[in-house]
């Protein structure tokens, strides 16, 4: 009898029952068949089984051997009818049943796998086999200590049962006890020095230890002993990939693949390793097999999206993107795919976090953490920063940030370098070295010991910054060798992890209303979280077009992002301006040469010459920053912004033009012009991004004005004042320092700019609140202060008001309102400064779908008439109501937003709701984001009943108090909304429904708002 083990090997585990089963009458004929079987020759016992079963269609051994040649050929589906077969006609078929096991396992299906393996451990409870491939299914839900206990109750049942203990030590090792991983190898070895299997994991575990050179000796041995060892070739070329020989490694896939053509793995890394030696269509060759041979295979499916991208293989790529979005929000835990790839896809802020907490989790299984006491840090020390990078070399992160090391107070900080990449030895690496006072080099170092290094130094602040890029080692920073541990600058987004404390930012790149979309507290520097080094050289001599391949006469449009940022949307966007401006041409970097036949195939789609395209091939940096004043207009990309790459143009003179998006990713490029001073530059949707790159390419004074304007900002405001930009950046890490020091959770907090302070400190307040002397809802005169928020920061803050706003809450009917209100006088100062998003028109493309579902939903109860829109801001709500039939009428307090709807032909008026007459003429009155800026919300809903026809309709929206987003933003002390200054009150749904009935209104639908997800919508309808 044999069983198939979870090695994929077969094993004599029971001559009786064979003795028993050779009493049918062609004995020789069976023996035959198992000896063929267990010499691999399937064919033959295939054959022979067959036979058998045409004179005896019930016998079991035949049908399970069967279905184990059909498992060992790939067909599991037919191999589970088969051994289920067998166990129909006996029952207790142990043998089978553990065995059908295994086969559930290959076709994923572990529910069914662990039911029948236990079914055969209930049977026969001393069955070795069936405890081990318990343990395999169990591994295979994530279950390691559950899997470890199966392991270890089938290795005790025989001692000799190697696959058993290598599997205790494959467990232990994913648990982290590889001390005790290799304590079970070295004992299986010393029992069974003849078995290939304990050399295999004890070359894993010694890999895992950093240990390459010994897993390679291990490897070597574990293929003398058994020289078709596919797997033991997949993790030599793993270790081989990692010492950069990546031919070699290459060679150790091909050995893998030749003897196992279905084992996954070994195409996937194969892939990855053909990728480093620029053998990209093999590369994305390998990836394919893969997940032929494993569509389940996240991980490589994310990569080959990744690498498609990268070439600008676009064929199907959003139909391929959807897919795997929604693959990745089903896929368990156990199966992430790296969230590097994720930057670049359409997903959503909850996406990135989804995939990015499943991706963290492998780093802390069975990882244990550093504990740090208060008291250990002596206080009033210098604080000591470390560094953890492989990037002090030649490489984005080093340029953006050479400065700021060279720049650090050493007088209170003491910085470090912990090194775990390349030293390559650039003049670049040699500026780096020398700005550390101390520069440590991991590599030789396993993550526990280059945790256990970092801890013994006591840094205070830790500053990941790889994240999740090429060549990170997150398993460091996951076991928490600092007591404080941020994320900056290399991945822009999330960890999703809980090793990390904070995530460095500013208010533009990250708002604070996506806390709830991040792991790490959010820090506000104040202008732009990216540092830049304003020591960078540019090349003294420009390059001539001809040089570079340019037309001598034309406009040129340039982008020089990595090309997997490139998506067919926004390259459908410049081909269309390529087509409206007659000369001009698309200058992008040259990356590989299927990026150029793939993007210049690409433009003929689009009815462009494929000589439109320049590409500029690679150089120094100080020539490629020179070859920029060339250009014309940048061109930026979206949903993965230019990060270092937009500060290299703005550095050389050349404007940027961006999209700004969602995502901490695709809002780089718009930080960086806001903080120079261009916000003109920044636009909200395609259309507008489209619309302002033609103007600008049409009207050459406007773009020279910007031009100008960008070479005297470049050294008089923020983005590139890096002394400046130091002292606040070390104002976060004092900040991130004394939180802990003091006992408190990581918080976010905002560090104000320190021209901002002292304009404060010499600036006494002037402007006071009128208070209120009684709730404004029900007139109750108890209302203590609950709650004092700094609104220092807010945008339209002013020197002249008290930097904290105070809130009450009513004791009688439970609203939440300020101190006070302003007057008409404060007021005018107060809300001089108009936000670019209030004014008339503003990013109208992509606010009107938003209003077209508001206006739809009124439209259903109210299908025409004059709708009033109070406070109409940028008028998205009112032109869009005038498309569905309405007349529209505004009522704002901004003198400059009436004059500009006056002039489109629009009636608009300056009053506030209070005072505008004509009673009953409205059908509709609009209220977004209005009711809580008003000092008495009574005699604003007075009012509106007054103006409504019978049966009109109110739309009301603003923050809702009692929903989650405001309640986590709360506890986690990060909610912006206290620090509104324009918010006199902040309502519940249950305290403003109570307010509509008493002012004679009926609510009659109540939504979540799309364009804030901390606010509510809600419609109702006027009584009487």
């Amino acid at each position: 009898m044999t069983v198939l083990t979870s090695g994929n090997r077969l094993e004599a585990t029971d001559p009786a029952a064979e003795q028993a089963a050779l009493q049918w009458a062609d004995a020789d004929l069976l023996a035959n068949a198992l000896e063929y079987f267990r010499a691999g020759r399937y064919a033959e016992a295939e054959a022979s089984y067959t036979t058998i079963l045409s004179h005896e269609p019930d016998h079991f051994i035949c049908l399970h051997h069967l279905g184990l040649i059909a498992h060992r050929q790939g067909d599991h589906a037919a191999a589970v009818k088969l051994i289920e077969q067998a166990i129909v006609i006996k029952p207790d078929y142990i043998e089978a049943l553990s065995n059908l096991g295994a086969v559930h396992r290959a076709l994923g299906n572990t529910e069914a796998a662990l039911a029948v393996t236990q079914q055969a451990i209930a049977l026969a409870p001393e069955f070795a086999q069936a405890h081990s491939n318990l343990g395999n299914a169990l591994e295979d839900q994530g279950l390691l200590d559950a899997a470890l206990a199966a392991y270890q109750k089938a290795a005790s049942l025989n001692h000799g049962f190697v696959e058993a203990h290598t599997n205790c030590a494959n467990v232990l090792r994913k648990l982290g006890k590889c001390e005790e991983a290799l304590a079970v190898c070295e004992d299986i070895i010393a029992h069974r020095p003849d078995s290939a299997e304990p050399y295999f994991s004890l070359g894993n575990i010694l890999r895992e230890l950093s240990q390459p050179g010994e897993a390679v000796r291990a490897y070597r041995r574990a293929l003398e002993l058994r020289p078709n060892f596919a797997e033991v070739y997949t993790n030599l070329g793993n270790i081989l990939q990692g010492q950069e020989a990546f031919e070699e490694a290459v060679a150790a896939y091909r050995e893998a693949v030749a003897l196992r053509p279905d084992l996954a793995d070994a195409h996937a890394n194969m892939g990855a390793a053909l990728e480093s030696l620029g053998r990209l269509p093999e590369a994305i060759d390998s990836y394919r097999t893969a997940i032929a041979l494993n569509p389940k295979f996240l991980a490589t499916r994310g990569w080959l999206h990744h690498k498609r991208r990268l070439i600008c293989d676009w064929d199907q790529i959003e139909a391929e993107e959807t897919e795997l979005r929604t693959l990745m929000a089903s896929a368990p835990q156990r199966q992430p795919v790296h969230p590097f790839p994720v930057l670049s896809m359409a997903v959503s802020g909850a996406e990135q976090l989804h995939v990015s907490e499943a991706f963290a989790a492998h780093f802390t299984a069975g990882v244990e953490v550093f504990e740090h006491r208060r008291e250990d840090f002596a206080a009033g020390r210098k604080l000591k920063i470390g560094y953890l990078s492989a990037d002090f070399c030649r490489h984005a992160t080093a340029h953006l940030m050479a400065e700021l090391f060279e720049r650090h107070d050493k007088s209170n900080f003491e910085i470090l370098a912990y090194s775990h990449g390349p030293d390559d030895r650039s003049e670049l690496g040699a500026r780096l070295h020398d700005a550390f006072d101390a520069f440590i080099d991991l590599r030789g170092m396993t993550d526990d010991e280059a945790a256990r290094r970092i801890h013994s130094d006591r840094i205070d602040v830790l500053i990941e910054l790889k994240g999740y890029t090429k060549g990170a080692r997150t398993g460091i920073s996951a076991r928490r060798p600092a007591p404080v541990q941020a994320s900056f600058v290399g991945f822009p987004g999330t960890l999703g992890a809980d090793f990390i404390d904070y995530v460095i930012a500013d208010p533009f790149v990250l708002p604070m209303d996506q806390q709830h979309l991040y792991r790490e507290k959010i820090v506000h520097l104040p202008h732009c979280y990216q540092p830049n080094d304003s020591r960078r050289l540019i090349g003294e001599i420009t390059p001539t077009r001809a040089e570079c391949g340019l037309p001598e006469q034309g406009f040129v449009f340039c982008s020089f992002n990595n090309s997997y940022k490139i998506t067919p949307a926004f390259f459908d966007i410049w081909m269309r301006l390529l087509t409206a401006i007659p000369g001009s041409v698309l200058w992008l970097l040259d990356a590989n040469a299927l990026v150029k036949d793939n993007l210049r195939k690409e433009a003929v789609k689009r009815g462009v010459a494929p000589e439109r395209l320049v590409f500029a091939p690679k150089c120094s940096s100080p020539e490629h920053l020179a070859r920029h004043r060339l250009a014309d207009l940048f061109l930026d990309t979206l949903p993965y912004n230019a990060h270092t790459t937009a500060s290299d143009a703005l550095w050389a003179g050349l404007p940027v033009l961006t999209c700004a998006g969602d995502r901490f990713a695709g809002r780089v490029a718009g930080s960086l012009l806001q903080a120079i001073g261009l916000p003109e530059l920044v636009t909200f949707s395609p259309a507008d991004y489209e619309s302002q790159a033609l103007r600008l390419a049409r009207e050459p004074s406007m773009l020279q004005g910007l031009r100008h304007r960008l070479v005297g900002n470049r050294l008089s405001t923020p983005l590139f004042d890096i002394e400046r930009y130091t002292r606040h950046y070390e104002s976060a890490l004092t900040q991130m320092w004394e939180n802990w020091a003091n006992g408190h959770e990581p918080q976010g907090f905002a560090i104000a700019s320190s021209l901002e302070r002292e304009r404060h400190a010499n600036a006494a307040p002037t402007v006071e609140r009128v208070a209120y002397r009684a709730c404004p809802l029900c007139g109750s005169h108890e209302f203590p202060a609950v709650l004092g928020a700094d609104c220092s920061k807010h945008p339209i803050y002013h020197p002249s008001l008290p930097p904290v706003m105070n809130w009450h809450e009513c004791r009688a009917c439970g609203h939440v309102f300020t101190e006070g209100y302003f007057d008409a006088d404060a007021a005018s100062i107060v809300f001089a400064k108009t936000h670019p998003n209030q004014t008339v028109g503003y990013d109208m493309e992509r606010q009107r779908p938003v209003s077209a579902k508001i206006v739809e939903r009124v439209a259903r109860r109210a299908p025409e008439g004059r709708w009033l829109d109070v406070g109409f801001g940028n008028g998205s709500l009112l032109f869009t109501a005038e498309e569905w039939g309405f007349l529209p009428v505004g009522l704002d307090l901004r003198k400059d937003n009436v004059r500009s709807l006056n002039v489109l032909g629009y009636e608009a008026h300056c009053l506030s709701i209070e005072d505008l007459g004509d009673d009953g003429r409205y059908s509709v009155i609009s209220m977004a984001d209005v009711l809580e800026h008003l000092p008495f919300p009574k005699a604003g809903l007075a009012a509106a009943h007054r103006l409504l026809r019978p049966g009109g309709v109110l739309f009301l929206s603003m923050p809702n108090m009692e929903n989650m987003v405001w309640k986590l933003l709360h506890a986690n002390k990060v909610n912006p909304y206290w620090g509104e200054i324009e918010h006199y009150h902040n309502f519940s749904r249950k305290r403003l429904y109570a307010l509509l009935q008493e002012h004679g209104f009926v609510p009659v639908e109540y939504n979540v708002s799309e364009r804030y997800r901390i606010c509510m919508e809600v419609i109702a309808v006027k009584q009487g």
